[in-house]
Protein backbone atom coordinates (compact mmCIF):
# COMPACT_ATOMS: atom_id res chain seq x y z
CA UNK A 1 0.00 0.00 0.00
CA UNK A 2 1.86 3.27 -0.88
CA UNK A 3 2.02 5.34 2.63
CA UNK A 4 1.27 2.68 4.53
CA UNK A 5 3.24 4.18 6.91
CA UNK A 6 1.99 7.58 6.79
CA UNK A 7 -1.56 5.99 7.44
CA UNK A 8 -0.40 3.74 10.45
CA UNK A 9 1.43 6.38 12.37
CA UNK A 10 -1.77 8.87 11.37
CA UNK A 11 -3.57 5.53 13.37
CA UNK A 12 -1.29 5.77 16.36
CA UNK A 13 -1.91 9.47 16.46
CA UNK A 14 -5.39 9.67 16.88
CA UNK A 15 -5.43 7.27 19.98
CA UNK A 16 -2.46 9.64 21.54
CA UNK A 17 -4.75 12.39 21.10
CA UNK A 18 -7.61 10.43 22.96
CA UNK A 19 -5.21 9.48 25.39
CA UNK A 20 -3.85 12.64 26.35
CA UNK A 21 -7.17 14.33 26.70
CA UNK A 22 -7.47 11.61 29.77
CA UNK A 23 -4.43 13.05 31.33
CA UNK A 24 -5.76 16.56 30.77
CA UNK A 25 -8.92 15.35 32.74
CA UNK A 26 -7.28 14.23 35.27
CA UNK A 27 -4.87 17.08 35.53
CA UNK A 28 -7.62 19.57 35.56
CA UNK A 29 -8.23 20.58 38.81
CA UNK A 30 -10.20 24.03 37.71
CA UNK A 31 -13.81 24.64 39.18
CA UNK A 32 -15.37 24.76 35.66
CA UNK A 33 -13.46 21.83 34.43
CA UNK A 34 -16.56 20.38 34.15
CA UNK A 35 -18.00 23.22 32.46
CA UNK A 36 -20.33 22.84 28.88
CA UNK A 37 -16.84 24.19 26.92
CA UNK A 38 -14.34 21.76 28.48
CA UNK A 39 -17.11 18.47 28.30
CA UNK A 40 -17.27 19.90 23.98
CA UNK A 41 -13.15 19.72 24.17
CA UNK A 42 -13.23 16.32 25.83
CA UNK A 43 -15.52 14.70 23.66
CA UNK A 44 -14.53 16.14 20.78
CA UNK A 45 -10.65 15.82 21.04
CA UNK A 46 -11.47 12.14 21.54
CA UNK A 47 -14.23 11.74 18.43
CA UNK A 48 -11.60 13.02 16.40
CA UNK A 49 -8.68 11.12 17.58
CA UNK A 50 -10.59 7.95 17.29
CA UNK A 51 -11.67 9.10 13.57
CA UNK A 52 -8.49 9.81 12.79
CA UNK A 53 -7.43 6.11 14.27
CA UNK A 54 -9.97 4.35 12.04
CA UNK A 55 -9.16 5.70 8.92
CA UNK A 56 -5.58 5.63 9.30
CA UNK A 57 -5.77 1.84 10.31
CA UNK A 58 -8.60 1.29 8.48
CA UNK A 59 -7.06 2.50 4.68
CA UNK A 60 -4.32 -0.40 5.38
CA UNK A 61 -7.05 -3.01 5.89
CA UNK A 62 -9.25 -1.87 3.28
CA UNK A 63 -6.28 -1.72 0.54
CA UNK A 64 -5.61 -5.39 1.47
CA UNK A 65 -9.91 -6.40 1.67
CA UNK A 66 -10.56 -4.47 -1.86
CA UNK A 67 -8.20 -6.81 -3.65
CA UNK A 68 -5.49 -4.16 -3.85
CA UNK A 69 -8.09 -1.16 -5.31
CA UNK A 70 -6.03 2.05 -4.38
CA UNK A 71 -8.88 4.15 -6.19
CA UNK A 72 -11.86 2.23 -4.06
CA UNK A 73 -9.93 2.32 -0.74
CA UNK A 74 -9.40 6.07 -1.07
CA UNK A 75 -13.05 6.85 -1.67
CA UNK A 76 -13.91 4.79 1.05
CA UNK A 77 -11.73 6.94 2.99
CA UNK A 78 -13.19 9.89 1.61
CA UNK A 79 -16.76 8.39 2.31
CA UNK A 80 -16.40 7.61 5.81
CA UNK A 81 -14.36 10.91 7.01
CA UNK A 82 -17.09 12.57 5.31
CA UNK A 83 -20.11 10.65 7.06
CA UNK A 84 -18.05 10.89 10.85
CA UNK A 85 -16.97 14.98 10.43
CA UNK A 86 -20.59 15.56 9.05
CA UNK A 87 -22.37 13.79 12.06
CA UNK A 88 -19.96 15.42 14.18
CA UNK A 89 -20.61 18.75 13.09
CA UNK A 90 -24.48 18.25 12.78
CA UNK A 91 -24.33 16.95 16.59
CA UNK A 92 -21.47 19.60 17.90
CA UNK A 93 -21.46 22.81 16.04
CA UNK A 94 -24.78 23.97 17.51
CA UNK A 95 -24.76 27.43 18.84
CA UNK A 96 -24.77 27.83 22.82
CA UNK A 97 -22.84 27.27 25.96
CA UNK A 98 -19.91 25.44 24.08
CA UNK A 99 -19.31 28.00 22.02
CA UNK A 100 -18.92 31.33 24.13
CA UNK A 101 -17.41 33.16 20.86
CA UNK A 102 -19.69 33.43 18.20
CA UNK A 103 -17.16 34.16 15.56
CA UNK A 104 -14.95 30.90 16.11
CA UNK A 105 -17.93 29.23 15.70
CA UNK A 106 -19.00 30.65 12.48
CA UNK A 107 -14.90 30.15 11.35
CA UNK A 108 -14.91 26.36 12.67
CA UNK A 109 -18.34 25.88 10.91
CA UNK A 110 -16.58 27.05 7.73
CA UNK A 111 -13.79 25.32 7.75
CA UNK A 112 -15.45 22.26 8.54
CA UNK A 113 -17.22 22.97 5.41
CA UNK A 114 -14.28 23.03 3.30
CA UNK A 115 -13.00 19.74 5.06
CA UNK A 116 -15.89 18.02 3.41
CA UNK A 117 -15.89 19.55 0.16
CA UNK A 118 -12.56 18.25 -0.29
CA UNK A 119 -12.89 15.33 0.91
CA UNK A 120 -16.09 15.20 -1.63
CA UNK A 121 -13.56 15.75 -4.18
CA UNK A 122 -11.55 13.12 -2.79
CA UNK A 123 -13.88 10.80 -3.73
CA UNK A 124 -14.81 12.07 -7.21
CA UNK A 125 -10.68 12.29 -7.50
CA UNK A 126 -8.76 9.23 -5.50
CA UNK A 127 -5.58 10.43 -4.92
CA UNK A 128 -2.88 8.61 -1.90
CA UNK A 129 -1.04 12.41 -1.49
CA UNK A 130 -4.31 14.51 -1.16
CA UNK A 131 -5.71 12.12 1.26
CA UNK A 132 -2.69 12.14 3.43
CA UNK A 133 -3.24 16.04 3.13
CA UNK A 134 -6.72 16.25 3.82
CA UNK A 135 -6.01 13.67 7.06
CA UNK A 136 -3.41 16.53 8.28
CA UNK A 137 -6.00 19.46 7.88
CA UNK A 138 -8.25 16.70 9.97
CA UNK A 139 -5.65 16.86 12.53
CA UNK A 140 -5.46 20.49 12.89
CA UNK A 141 -9.47 20.28 14.71
CA UNK A 142 -8.65 18.30 17.47
CA UNK A 143 -5.02 19.95 17.83
CA UNK A 144 -6.61 22.92 17.84
CA UNK A 145 -8.71 22.52 20.67
CA UNK A 146 -6.28 20.58 22.67
CA UNK A 147 -3.70 24.04 22.19
CA UNK A 148 -6.69 25.73 23.58
CA UNK A 149 -7.71 24.29 26.41
CA UNK A 150 -3.64 23.88 27.62
CA UNK A 151 -4.07 27.70 26.60
CA UNK A 152 -6.66 28.35 29.49
CA UNK A 153 -5.44 25.72 32.03
CA UNK A 154 -1.57 27.59 31.98
CA UNK A 155 -3.60 30.74 31.72
CA UNK A 156 -5.97 29.98 34.94
CA UNK A 157 -2.72 28.66 36.47
CA UNK A 158 -0.60 32.15 35.75
CA UNK A 159 -3.40 33.98 36.83
CA UNK A 160 -3.94 32.25 40.38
Amino acid sequence: MPGEFFFMALGGLGVSLAGFVGIITALDTREHAASEVSSWRVRNIVRSGFTLTLIGFGVVAVYEATGDDLDLTIRLAALFAILANGTRMLVEFKPGPAWPDPRRWRVAIVMESLLLAAFAVAVARPAVGFLQVLLIFQLGFPLSIFYFTIRDIAGTRAAA
